[in-house]
């Protein structure tokens, strides 16, 4: 294995890294937020007769105009959630009115102050979740150097993740925020399948390693698939294809990240300890 490819891995961990230090200096937050957490009115649409496609036409040609809305399935059919400003509301029940029939429609008004305390929580969830990973991982191995290259190899996941989030325009909401912590989960597992194939099992590094990855690739291309048909069931704009879609991205993320960086850390660790 090539170690130097490791720069790659590690630049692009200190672009995100950058970005997103960045954003959180200049914004106040590092994602864009969801109306859950900055505040204001979430509008549910319900209709009289209307497919998802409808629905769905409908949030797009809403976000062109630079209105977040998506369909959500329920158990009373396709409904259509939009965020907007106070001022907006009538205007905008107006539009969607005149595409689909309304049968009723529902605000939420959502306090910032609630919004910020949301924001707090969500902070404390993802730090409570990663220390709880890096302590269960340092117990697991209890040896500081292939503990050290799975914890690396999560946050590099996470913030890479939360990287190309900000460059695709997806927001942190309660949905993306499952994603990323089930991403963290699905990424030690792939980091744990490597570490214990390569250096607790007989044979060379080579061989473990091709093995593993073997494993950990069909791992990745199974849950893609899986996750792809959520997106084309549910719809890109929903609540559950958005979360499919942050998963989708944190996997293959977590490609380079399990499979080049903690590989190459783990290569010379075997080589330098374990020889």
């Amino acid at each position: 294995m090539d170690r130097r490819l490791i720069i790659l891995t590690l630049a692009l961990l200190v672009i995100a890294l950058a970005f997103l230090v960045n954003k959180q200096m200049t914004t106040g937050f590092f994602l864009d937020k969801g109306v859950e957490l900055r505040g204001g009115n979430l509008i549910t649409v319900t209709f009289e007769d209307a497919s998802f496609s409808q629905v769905a036409q409908i949030a797009d040609n809403l976000r062109k105009e630079n209105v977040v809305a998506y369909p959500v399935t329920t158990a009373i059919g396709t409904q259509l959630s939009i965020e907007a400003a106070e001022a907006d509301l009538d205007p905008l029940i107006e539009t969607v009115n005149n595409t689909a029939t309304i049968r009723d429609y529902d605000v939420s008004r959502i306090d910032p102050k609630i919004s910020a305390s949301v924001i707090t929580e969500i902070i404390k969830g993802l730090v409570f979740a990663f220390l709880a990973m890096a302590a269960i991982i340092f117990l697991l191995f209890r040896n500081p150097i292939p503990s050290i290259a799975v914890v690396l190899a999560a946050f590099s996941d996470l913030v890479i993740t939360c990287f190309i989030m900000n460059l695709a325009g997806i927001q942190m909401n309660m949905a993306t925020f499952t994603a990323l912590l089930m991403l963290l989960g699905y990424s030690v597992d792939t980091d744990i399948l490597l570490t214990t194939r390569t250096l607790k099992e007989r044979g060379n590094f080579s061989q473990n390693y091709k093995s593993a990855l073997k494993t950990g690739l069909t791992m990745t291309a199974v849950s893609t698939v899986a996750l792809s048909t959520v997106i084309f069931v549910a719809g890109a704009s929903s609540i559950f294809g958005q979360l499919a879609i942050v998963i989708i991205i944190g996997l293959l993320v977590d490609i380079p990240n399990t499979w080049i960086q903690n590989a190459v850390i783990l290569d010379w660790y075997k080589d330098r300890f374990h020889r």
